[in-house]
């Protein structure tokens, strides 16, 4: 893929992230205006990542047998539906059927922008495309929530009527202005089937690529994503139940992270992942992810409280940095596809029993939630530390 091409692709993956996350900022303002039950900031999607954590191993296979550029196309309109339906949501259930729907898709959607790197790029460019991908994402995630934020100050119709539309057209986007990267992958020896189709099965057939030391480490991510969604979704509801704080101010976090993300993707991890062993040094990460945690139980103000917020996600989107770059290269090119499918799903399940527990909690203790989220990231950094020496031992 030339210089251009991979711009474009760029371009695509940062439109998309800020459609992606405009209305998160707005989601307790919903909740909280049409009179739904609190739990519903994690259960709703906790919803969402039950699909999300069946399908995108689909989705993952699926990029196998027709071009990545269309499943993102049909994923992105899908994506869109499902935020319609959840926008337009009286009832908890409806705020259930329509996240759910979203995450049939939406996993598709990042499943296929890491598969598009994976099949268009060389080994030697592959781990510099991978952290440019990441950085743009994890940067225009937070851009989508200051943008959110602002838009939801109009109403909250505003911020879903615009990622409606964003979302399509970036459907569109890709699927015209992406190449086709079929001559650049694997092609499978037998037709797609309904057996390949069960979302189960897709996770049987990991047997293809799963070792003892693979699966350590795809528990550590998906503990990991449970500790990281569980303060997500907590800090944005508390900071609106609790502080009674608009979602403006959830938008002006955000745009710190992805400042202060980007300056440390671009100025520090490009290096450390140079010149070090990702698998080694991303345990480093996952210790340094406690302490912010541990800092909110003593901070009570309002700025140390958002602080402690920043410096976590900054570190989140350098352990995802490093966890992307690892995975893809742990697939033969006929797994590949497949291992990053495994990851999504991997950190939806964390997700799935993050944002659940986390509602759930919320409603007996608002700071709950927050022990959750430490006492998972505290298990991720063990587990990591289980896979260093496994990794250093040699064992499969």
């Amino acid at each position: 893929m030339s210089r251009k091409k991979f711009t474009i692709y760029i371009i695509g993956v940062i439109l998309t992230s800020i459609a992606a996350n405009l209305v998160h900022p707005v989601t307790p303002t919903l909740i909280v205006e049409r009179g739904l039950d609190s739990s519903m900031f994690g259960v709703a999607l906790a919803a969402m990542q039950v699909v999300y954590f069946l399908f995108a191993p689909f989705w993952g296979r699926l990029c196998d047998y027709i071009p990545t550029r269309t499943v993102i196309l049909i994923c992105c309109c899908g994506y869109a539906v499902g935020q319609f339906i959840f926008g337009g949501a009286r009832t908890e259930a409806q705020v259930i059927a329509g996240r759910m729907f979203a995450g049939v898709f939406c996993g598709g959607v990042f499943t296929g922008f890491l598969n598009y790197i994976v099949n268009t790029s060389d080994p030697q460019t592959r781990a510099a495309k991978i952290i440019t991908y990441s950085t743009a994402n994890n940067v225009f995630n937070a851009v989508g929530y200051f943008i959110g934020g602002m838009l939801g100050l109009i109403s909250v119709k505003t911020a879903f009527a615009t990622q409606v539309v964003m979302l399509i057209g970036c459907g569109i986007f890709f699927r015209f202005l992406c190449i086709d990267d079929t001559p650049f992958k694997h092609k499978p020896d037998h037709p797609l089937s309904f057996k390949d189709a069960n979302p189960f099965g897709v996770f049987i057939s990991a047997k293809t690529f799963m070792t003892g030391t693979l699966l350590v480490l795809f528990i550590t991510v998906a503990i990991g994503a449970m500790g990281q969604t569980a303060y997500e979704q907590v800090f944005n509801y508390y900071i609106k139940d609790q502080l009674g704080l608009s979602s403006a101010y959830n938008g002006v976090f955000k745009a710190i992270i992805a400042a202060l993300t980007f300056l440390v993707n671009s100025l520090i991890v490009m290096r450390v992942m140079k010149k070090t062993d990702a698998n080694v040094s991303v345990i480093f990460v996952l210790l340094a992810m406690i302490a912010p945690l541990v800092l909110v139980f003593v901070v009570k103000d309002v700025i140390p409280f958002a602080i402690c917020d920043i410096v976590f996600f900054v570190l989140a989107a350098v352990r995802l940095t490093m966890f992307q770059n690892i995975f893809a290269g742990k697939g033969t090119p006929e797994t590949t596809n497949r291992v990053m499918g495994f990851f999504q799903s991997m950190t939806a399940l964390g997700g799935i029993f993050g944002a659940f527990f986390a509602g759930i909690m919320y409603k007996t203790d608002p700071m709950r939630p927050f022990a959750l989220a430490l006492a998972a990231t505290a298990t991720a950094a063990v587990l990591g530390l289980v896979y260093l020496f496994r990794y250093k031992n040699g064992k499969g």
